[in-house]
């Protein structure tokens, strides 16, 4: 929600200053409530605060049904109790809503608001010349228009205001028919209680008003227990999802997707645990719904809330600013309310955190505590599968001395290329082969090892030369291969030359492990290129291959070596 400028707050001041005596004196006037009994009034006054104290939740909607009772208070004793009641039974709404000084401004809000609403609803009741003698039919009548303009002046009246700050949102949602209905169905009930209190007087409020706040309470805690098992099933779902997913961003992805299912959220963060540096490091960061970049400073062990729940294990909830604004250190959104912050476990062992925040107050029930305990445990499963597999995946892809791919892997890369060449994806495919020219004579005079240590510096030479435009692979032995999407011929001999001249004049440090001292021994070495194209030398991804090895060969190492040669049918 956007923050209400300091002009709009004083205004609404002013505008109450000005509403509330006058509202009074017109309701006065309207109808000044003669011949009230105040233990009847003290009785309804005393049920409207205790039902603004027990409202209920459904889904992420508060409902507070109380227009039931200041209907009863209307037909009673006319729109200036009611108005009283209503002005009265505001205090306790608020302080039940968590109002804080710097939402004082509610209070005028809500106060003109109710205020003009009596007066609307009342006055609509007046004009049509509706009396209590006029029989059941035309009273349910006009109770029922009376109830449904306190509700739908209610509705504009606010869907208004937060137009004018600037926070827009759907007219009719799903929480707001809920409302409708809800106090809709209350009507039977105000109508019950008026006729009672005429019967029996004060203790019609205990006799209607008891058992309807005991259902209330039920209903309370029925749909508690609904929550809790329709968010167990939902956290099982998503582990199940979770568990297919085989890539750690993908897991991530569904884990922070799918928790918005579960409570309302605005802010996610996920962090891993680096034990090494004994720092919480972000691995996701979800603010307002949008994917922001991972550059928020580690967290240390014990500091801020998410610091303190590494160090302890156990999860942590703040229903409000004024909770947790002293645990915080380092960064946090200054609109943030609500927050829970849980362990991520595997092994009895935090592997990870995740801190997740509202901007409202009270946005998070104690029981997703334990949803999200047991979702998390779904999580780092999932994360530690995902990187299992990809560990698999990349020591069955790549090549274990130098790093760069096998060549399974690239064969596999250049079936897939060659069918996109054919279908035509691009215009051209490029493959360059390279070998290492008297590679024998290092492995004799430095040894096997030393040997190694060259291909490995090699390899890097190779990334840091052509990897933006090649893909690299180990062939085998002394001899490299890569594969240039989109590049013609000519455009691959000029990336084989650059290799060639940058090996040429690179000096390269290797241990001597054939000499006593082992020392290091400084070398320069030369590699021969050959290189073939498609569609220009073949429509065959394994004859492109053996055109660039016929061009090393004959082309390069034939005619001298240290050559980038092209196939030349």
């Amino acid at each position: 929600m956007k923050e209400v400028k300091k002009e709009i707050k004083w205004a609404l001041w002013l505008i109450w200053l000005i509403v509330f005596p006058a509202g009074f004196y017109i309701a006065y006037h309207i109808s000044p409530g003669t011949g009230i009994d105040w233990r009847i009034a003290t009785s309804l006054i005393g049920l409207a605060v205790i039902s603004a104290y027990l409202p209920f939740k459904v889904d992420h909607s508060t409902i507070f049904i109380i227009h039931w009772i200041n209907l009863a208070a209307f037909l009673t004793y006319g729109l200036f109790f009611e108005m009283l009641l209503m002005q009265i039974v505001l205090i306790p709404l608020l302080i039940r809503a968590k109002m804080s000084l710097k939402t004082l401004y509610r209070f005028p809000l809500n106060s003109v608001m109710f205020m003009l609403i009596s007066l609307l609803a009342g006055g609509v009741f007046y004009l049509m010349n509706i009396e209590v003698s006029s029989g059941f039919g035309p009273l349910v009548a006009a109770s029922a228009v009376y109830i449904f303009i306190h509700i739908f002046a209610n509705h504009i009246y606010l869907y208004g205001f937060n137009w004018l700050i600037g926070n827009r949102y759907a007219f009719m949602s799903s929480d707001t028919k809920l409302d409708y209905a809800a106090t809709m169905l209350s009507m039977p009930f105000g109508l019950a209680l008026y006729y009672l209190l005429q019967l029996l007087g004060p203790s019609a409020t205990l006799l209607l008003g008891i058992p309807f706040l005991a259902v209330t309470m039920i209903l309370r805690l029925y749909n508690t227990s609904e929550r809790v098992n329709t968010d167990l099933a939902k956290s099982a779902k998503i582990g199940h999802q979770l568990a297919e997913r085989l890539n750690v961003s993908e897991v991530l992805d569904l884990f922070t997707n799918k928790l918005g299912d579960l409570m309302p959220l605005d802010y996610t963060y996920v962090l891993d645990v680096h034990t090494s540096r004994d720092e919480l490091v972000l691995l996701r960061r979800i603010e307002n719904g949008q994917l922001e970049p991972n550059n928020l400073s580690p967290v240390r062990k014990g500091e801020g809330i998410s610091g303190k729940v590494w160090e302890s294990g156990s999860a942590l909830l703040f229903n409000k600013k004024s909770e947790w604004i002293e645990e915080v250190e380092g960064y946090i959104p200054s609109d943030i309310e609500s927050i829970i912050c849980v362990p991520i476990q595997r092994d009895k062992r935090t592997v990870a955190v995740l801190l997740a925040a509202s901007k409202k107050k009270n946005a998070f029930g104690t029981h997703l505590i334990a949803i999200l305990e047991i979702l998390c445990s779904y999580l780092a499963i999932a994360m530690q599968n995902a990187r299992n597999y990809q560990r698999n995946v990349k020591r069955s892809e790549r090549c274990a001395l130098t790093g760069l791919y096998n060549f399974r892997y690239f064969n596999e890369h250049l079936e897939k290329e060659f069918d996109r060449l054919q279908k035509g994806h691009m215009n051209a495919l490029s493959l360059i082969l390279l070998d290492i020219d008297h590679f024998k004579k290092v492995n004799d005079t430095y040894g096997h090892e030393s040997g190694n240590d060259l291909l490995k510096e090699l390899a890097g030479l190779l990334i840091e030369t052509a990897g933006k435009d090649a893909l690299i692979a180990r062939y085998g032995g002394e001899e490299f291969v890569l594969l240039v999407s989109g590049k013609t011929k000519k455009e691959a001999q000029m990336i084989g030359e650059k290799i060639r001249n940058t090996v040429e004049n690179c000096t390269f440090e290797i241990q001597h492990d054939l000499s006593k001292n082992r020392e290091m021994s400084e070398i320069k070495m030369t590699v021969s290129i050959g290189v073939a194209s498609s569609p220009e030398d073949t429509d065959s991804s394994k004859n492109l291959l053996r055109n660039a090895d016929r061009a090393l060969y004959i082309g390069a190492k034939q005619k001298g070596r240290n050559k980038v040669a092209v196939y030349a049918k």
